[in-house]
């Protein structure tokens, strides 16, 4: 199945790097798990979708890297565009955490809801999408991608609401390098719009001959 580019997603090479380091430093003495979850990684950075699942299943089998398998499993359904499957692998990611534990894995709970906000979006349900980058920042108020996300979900909940929805929906699918980009083009459009009302009060100001 072809791949789909999301522009909210976090670069995969990046997050799997994260998760890499967070399953290492955090997981304790289950190797096989680790072994496992390096072996997905690996085949997930090449695109081997099938291996990197059969990997993150072995590793669920460990206390101690399932849920950083259940996320992973996620992050490969997203990457596939099997949107149900990534947010069900999402919530169960999340499950497998126990409370007492959450606190020692702030990484893993910000990117289960950040990337569940990225597919709510991509199913056009912006007030969920919303909800979830919101629980992504109370986890980390410090990411910035984070906060243009919500800023965006919002803003095309708004859109939505007001019936110039597929407005907004063109200019997503035109725009594929990712938030930053999304953001300067809505800047733009509206800078070029005052820059037009600028240019026409000047016009219209000169002298009165």
């Amino acid at each position: 199945m072809a791949e789909r580019k999301h522009p909210l997603c976090n670069r995969r090479l990046g997050g799997l790097l994260v998760v890499l380091f967070l399953c290492i430093t955090s997981c304790g003495s289950s190797v096989p798990g680790k072994l496992m979850m390096l072996r997905g990684n690996f085949f997930n950075a090449q695109g081997m979708y099938t291996e990197a699942i059969l990997a993150y299943l072995e590793a669920l089998t460990f206390p101690e890297t399932a849920p950083y398998a259940e996320y992973s499993l996620g992050a490969v359904y997203l990457a596939l565009d099997e949107s149900a499957a990534a947010l069900q692998h999402f919530a169960a990611a999340e499950e497998g955490l126990t409370n007492v534990l959450r606190k020692d894995h702030r990484e893993l709970i910000y990117r289960i809801h950040y990337n569940s906000g990225v597919v709510r979006f991509h199913d056009g349900d912006f007030a969920s999408a919303a909800d979830q980058f919101r629980t992504a920042l109370e986890t980390d108020g410090s990411r910035i991608e984070a906060k243009r996300n919500l800023e965006l979900s919002l803003l095309s909940l708004s859109y939505q609401n007001s019936g110039a929805a597929a407005s907004l929906s063109l200019n997503v699918q035109e725009e594929q390098k990712g938030p930053q980009v999304l953001f300067d083009y809505i800047r733009r459009k509206e800078q070029d719009q005052w820059k037009s009302r600028e240019w026409a009060e000047d016009v219209s100001s000169g002298p009165d001959y």
